[in-house]
C-alpha cells in the first residue's frame, strides 16, 4: 500500500473517531447525566429567556407556557443548584437559588430519570390564574389566555393585559415562581372604542327589529329590542305595525352587561279598533331603553339584547 493510500486510509480513520466524539459530545449535553446536570440546564435555559433552550431540556412544558414565556417582561438571573438529593435510580431533588422580582428566592425542583434522561418535573413551573372584570381573556406575554383558567408557567415576570387591547384597557404584573400559586387581578375598562364599536352593534341590531314586515302574518312586537306597545286597549287584532327610530338609545357598559336608554321610538299600528272598525293609531315613547349582556371575545365584543 503507498504512502498516499495509508495518508487517506488514517485521515478517513480521524474523521470517523471525530465524528464519533462529537455525537457523544452532543448526547451528553442533549441527555443531562446526572440530577445536578439537569437542574443546571434547566436554570441556565431560564436565565436565556430563550423557549427553545427550554424545550430542549426535555422538560413538560406547553406550547402556551413556550409562548408567554417569550414575551416575558423579567427573567431569572444570578441562579445556582445549591444542593441535589438523589431517592433512588430515577428520582431526586435539587435545591436552586435564584434573584427574580429584585428579590432573591429559593425553590426545590423534582427531577425524575424517563429512558436514562433527567429531567425537571412539574414543580419547576408555577400555576397562574387571571381574573378581570370585564372581558374574557387577557394577553400574558405572547399568549393570549382565558380569564379564570389556571395555566402553568414558566418563572419569570409576566406583563398581564386586557384583551382585545384595542377595545379594553387595563394591566397588571404576574410573578411566577416554581412550584408556587399564584393569582392576580386586572381591573379592565372599556375603551373610546369599545364603547363605539358596541353602540354600532346595537344599532345595528335595532335596525333589525324594526325593519318592516311585509309577512301575511299577523305582526308581534319583536323579541329582544325593548318594545311594547300598549295596543291591547284600543285594538282587537293588527295587521301592520311600522316602526321609525327618531333617536338610538344611548348604551352604557358595566362588567355585567349593557344598559342603552334615553331612545325615542315611533310606531304605527293598523288594524280593527276594539269598535270592528278599521283604525290606525301612532304610539311614541321618549324612554325607549333596552338591556342585555356584552362579551369580549380575543378580537372583538359580541352583545346579546334581552
Amino acid at each position: 500500500m503507498t504512502r498516499r493510500r495509508w495518508w487517506l486510509v488514517g485521515g478517513l480513520a480521524a474523521l470517523v473517531v471525530a465524528a464519533a466524539g462529537g455525537v457523544l459530545i452532543w448526547q451528553s449535553l442533549a441527555r443531562p447525566g446526572t440530577p445536578q446536570e439537569a437542574a443546571s440546564a434547566y436554570v441556565r435555559a431560564l436565565e436565556s429567556g430563550d423557549p427553545a433552550a427550554v424545550a430542549a431540556t426535555g422538560a413538560d412544558v406547553s406550547a402556551t407556557a413556550l409562548g408567554a414565556f417569550a414575551g416575558a417582561s423579567a427573567l431569572i438571573d444570578d441562579a445556582e443548584v445549591t444542593g441535589v438529593e438523589q431517592n433512588g435510580e430515577a428520582a431526586a431533588t435539587a435545591d436552586i437559588s435564584f434573584r427574580l422580582g429584585e428579590e432573591k428566592r429559593t425553590a426545590r425542583l423534582d427531577i425524575t430519570r424517563v429512558d436514562g434522561r433527567w429531567t425537571v418535573g412539574a414543580s419547576a413551573l408555577g400555576t397562574a390564574t387571571v381574573t378581570a372584570d370585564l372581558g374574557s381573556s387577557v394577553r400574558l406575554g405572547d399568549e393570549t389566555v382565558s380569564v379564570g383558567e389556571a395555566v402553568l408557567l414558566l418563572p419569570a415576570e409576566y406583563a398581564v393585559s386586557a384583551a382585545p387591547s384595542s377595545l379594553l384597557d387595563g394591566s397588571a404584573n404576574l410573578l411566577v415562581l416554581p412550584g408556587e400559586d399564584v393569582e392576580v387581578t386586572v381591573e379592565v375598562t372599556p375603551l373610546p372604542a369599545a364603547i363605539d364599536a358596541a353602540q354600532e352593534q346595537l344599532d345595528e341590531h335595532l335596525a333589525e327589529c324594526t325593519a318592516s314586515d311585509d309577512s301575511t302574518q299577523a305582526p308581534t312586537t319583536p323579541v329582544g329590542c325593548g318594545i311594547r306597545i300598549p295596543w291591547g286597549t284600543e285594538f282587537r287584532d293588527v295587521t301592520d305595525i311600522r316602526y321609525r327610530i327618531e333617536t338610538s338609545p344611548e348604551i352604557t357598559l358595566d362588567a355585567t352587561g349593557f344598559l342603552a336608554d334615553g331612545g325615542v321610538l315611533i310606531a304605527t299600528v293598523t288594524g280593527t279598533g276594539q269598535d270592528g272598525t278599521e283604525r290606525t293609531t301612532t304610539y311614541r315613547t321618549d324612554s325607549w331603553s333596552i338591556r342585555g349582556d356584552i362579551e369580549f371575545t380575543e378580537e372583538e365584543l359580541v352583545l346579546t339584547a334581552w
